[in-house]
């Protein structure tokens, strides 16, 4: 009992001012005895460009559904052109900060917008939410809101059972393993009580204006170095495609990735690093879809970059980890058309697979992937896929689409 109790105390403590925030707007809204008037609907969805990249067509499809009634999102402000572009909402919100370490001052401001308009429904499909996701729902003026059931692991058990009774419906998610699929087609098929089935993500892209000619891309960066491929394998990958095709290489990433690109770069053969651009933080999202768009093939790491190729359905093939090996990459679509071109994928299973980013578990199950871990090194499970894995996935393109 002491041992409970004193867990409280630190979940209590280290959650205080998500507390105040969230109470402050959930008992009004749960107990609320007048509906609004609006026919509006609301969706959250606080992910990184990736996950919301994933998220498009199941967005699509929602949007579809509730077509005579008003649409807004509210995703973070680094995600936001992968809404723009999709242009099938009718209002666009940001959040200006990360979700995990909330900037009190601008989440007031947030809130303060927010509650400017009023809505029927809102929609919560984040399986891995975090805690600023409830205080937002609690604080928007709707009359409902349906959840997917969460997951603790970003908020937190204790956190998880106590705003549960905000919602008004949750969806039950899929059990074990699954991919992050699964969780858009439960949540989209309990909204709509229909037999919807996912399909590839889709975003439209438009011409880009970087580079001359037939290209392909390279995105050896990612949001945390312990998931990036060794970059000395990316260059001797963009040596064996550069012999077999000719074609010109461009590498793309962020400006705070520039050292793995220019680390790519330094093991390059002379004549391929003749042939290759490096737009790492040069190009804004919009361009990233463009470029990505227009490419005759996509290598890359478990990042963005694989997701954007997947919905412009470009040709593409990426290293994947284990630390959430099915759930992201590979794709499980439900309807799968033949012209689709989802990512191939390489991997090597160990026994630490599956540790969902848990360091306890890392421990108990691979010290030396928690060495590396600790001194931000790529992880073992990345470390063993070899050249030749990745090499062989991409021949089967190039001769599949006579590049």
């Amino acid at each position: 009992m002491n041992a409970k109790l004193q867990r409280l105390r630190v979940f209590a403590h280290r959650h205080k001012n998500e507390f105040s925030y969230f109470w402050k707007y959930a008992i009004p809204a749960k107990f609320r005895l007048r509906k609004y008037r609006s026919r509006g609907v609301i969706l959250l969805r606080l992910d990184l460009i990736g996950d919301c990249t994933m998220f498009t067509s199941s967005a699509a499809e929602l949007r579809r559904f509730y077509q005579d009634r008003s649409m807004t999102v509210v995703c973070l402000s680094i995600s936001r052109p992968v809404f723009e572009r999709l242009g099938i909402f009718d209002k666009i919100i940001c959040v200006d900060f990360k979700p995990h370490e909330v900037d009190y001052e601008k989440l007031a401001v947030l809130i303060e917008e927010l509650r400017k308009e009023e809505y029927d429904l809102l929609l919560q499909p984040q399986a891995s939410k975090y805690p600023l996701a409830d205080i937002l729902a609690a604080a928007i003026k709707c009359n409902r809101r349906i959840a997917i059931a969460t997951n603790p692991g970003n908020s937190g058990v204790y956190w998880v059972r106590m705003v549960n009774f905000l919602y008004n419906r949750f969806i039950p998610v899929p059990k074990g393993n699954v991919s992050e699929f699964d969780y858009y087609g439960a949540f989209v098929r309990g909204v709509e009580g229909s037999d919807y089935q996912t399909t590839r993500p889709s975003l439209p892209y438009g011409e880009q204006h970087f580079i001359e000619g037939a290209y392909y891309v390279l995105y050896p960066g990612g949001s945390l170095s312990q998931k990036f491929w060794p970059a000395e394998r990316f260059a001797e990958l963009a040596n064996h495609i550069y012999q077999r095709t000719g074609l010109r290489g461009v590498i793309l990433g962020v400006s705070r990735e520039q050292w793995v690109s220019d680390r790519l770069k330094a093991a390059l053969d002379f004549r391929t690093a003749m042939w290759m651009i490096d737009l790492t933080g040069k190009t804004s999202i919009f361009d990233v879809i463009d470029i990505i768009g227009n490419a005759a093939l996509v290598v890359s790491n478990d990042t963005s970059g694989v997701h954007i190729a997947a919905a412009t359905n470009t040709p593409s093939v990426a290293s994947a980890g284990g630390w959430f090996y099915g759930r992201f990459l590979p794709y499980h679509i439900e309807d799968v058309k033949p012209e689709d071109h989802l990512p191939l994928v390489a991997h090597t299973e160990m026994p630490c697979y599956y540790c969902n980013w848990d360091w306890v578990t890392v421990e108990a199950r691979n010290q030396e992937c928690l060495r590396r871990l600790n001194r931000g090194e790529v992880c073992e499970c990345l470390e063993q896929i070899s050249v030749e894995q990745m090499r062989s996935l991409v021949d089967q393109i190039i001769e599949e689409e006579a590049l």
